[in-house]
């Protein structure tokens, strides 16, 4: 396999200054050569970034083949590191560059319930699970063969944590500023910072795990690369899906792919439950919002009634009557939706 189209450098920041220069003196508006100027800031010194084309499968493959090649996560994110020299901290002048706003509202372009977008349907999981992940995988089918549901932990409120965060529906923001950049999800008001002001991390005998862990990273050109680690066992996905336990790492490279996208590639690395590190590329599609109606709102599923949770009794999780819907409970085939409304009157 031939990971120099992974690994190829991107443009030379050289030859964008010298085509500014000569449009400068052919007689060039100063704003063509200040937008050149900018193409030449967001260029990248070190890995470029692989596009999605008709040969996605083949790309996709030598993705999931660069994360393999690397023992850890810290391991790859150092090689990603060191070929692009550093990286390149933000100025302030930089934010209005058009591939460092990523202002707007979006929400995630496709997937589902898969972990994986590039998944259909009942399709499996791409993940190369281990003994222990295979039988957590066997466990939750035998689950919903038998009762045809299940209990998420999303439910009670609980945050969804790294990596599930990605897949997670509604809305999502993103702030960019020189020093940190922000990772929004209006899901029970769920934020990650990425800090890129040259940071460590927190060093282990000082962290403690939280749900969207500790998370550092550096600018190359208009993609951001993080390492993300300190986080809490949790799930991928709802249905037939591998968990993660508290070793689970991360690495991800965001770029804003064109004026209504914003894609991020995954490596995820969890000893065990993954056999191999997981590679997939999440997207997100910004929505139209030209009279400004769409908002992020504030999130507590305790306040609203329609996130109230019947246990059943053979342990899976279900909605009560919605009171947007009307007769809700009426038209429900399922008993402990009617037996819950009944009890309401």
């Amino acid at each position: 396999m031939n990971m120099k189209s992974v690994l190829r450098v991107g443009a030379p920041l050289l030859l964008a200054a010298v085509i500014a220069t000569t449009l400068a003196g052919c007689g060039k508006s100063e704003e063509s050569a200040k937008a050149l100027a900018a193409a030449a800031s967001a260029a990248p010194a070190g890995m470029a970034w692989v596009g999605q084309g008709d040969d996605w499968a083949a790309k996709k493959a030598e993705l999931q083949a660069l994360g393999e090649q690397f023992e850890s996560s810290q391991a790859l994110f150092d090689k990603l590191k060191a070929d692009a020299g550093g990286g390149k901290p933000l100025t302030w002048a930089q934010m209005s560059e058009p591939v460092y706003d990523w202002s707007g509202v979006y929400t995630r372009t496709k997937g589902g319930l898969h972990f994986d977008p590039d998944l259909r349907g009942p399709e499996m999981e791409t993940a190369q699970l281990t003994p222990a992940g295979a039988e957590v995988v066997k466990k939750k089918q035998e689950q919903l063969t038998k009762t045809g549901g299940e209990y998420d932990p999303l439910s009670d409120c609980r945050p969804p944590g790294t990596p599930r965060w990605f897949t997670e529906p509604f809305l999502k923001e993103w702030i960019v500023t020189p020093d940190q950049t922000w990772l929004i999800n209006e899901m029970v008001n769920d934020v990650r910072r990425a800090y890129t002001d040259g940071r460590a991390h927190t060093a282990d005998e000082d962290a403690y795990a939280t749900w969207n862990g500790d998370t550092v990273g550096f600018w190359d050109g208009g993609t951001l690369t993080t390492h993300t680690k300190h986080l809490f066992a949790g799930q991928y996905q709802r249905g037939i899906q591998a968990n993660y336990s508290d070793q689970v790492t991360t690495v991800e490279r965001w770029r804003k792919t064109d004026d209504k996208t914003l894609q991020v590639d995954v490596w995820v690395y969890d000893s065990a439950n993954l056999a191999k590190p997981w590679y997939t590329r999440q997207s997100y599609t910004k929505l139209s919002n030209d009279d400004k109606q769409l908002r992020l709102r504030y999130w507590d599923c305790r306040e609203n009634s329609n996130n109230d949770i019947i246990t059943t009794k053979d342990g899976t999780s279900q909605f009560p009557d919605f009171n947007f819907v009307e007769n809700d409970a009426a038209a429900s085939s399922d008993q402990d939706v009617k037996k819950a409304a009944g009890a309401k009157k």
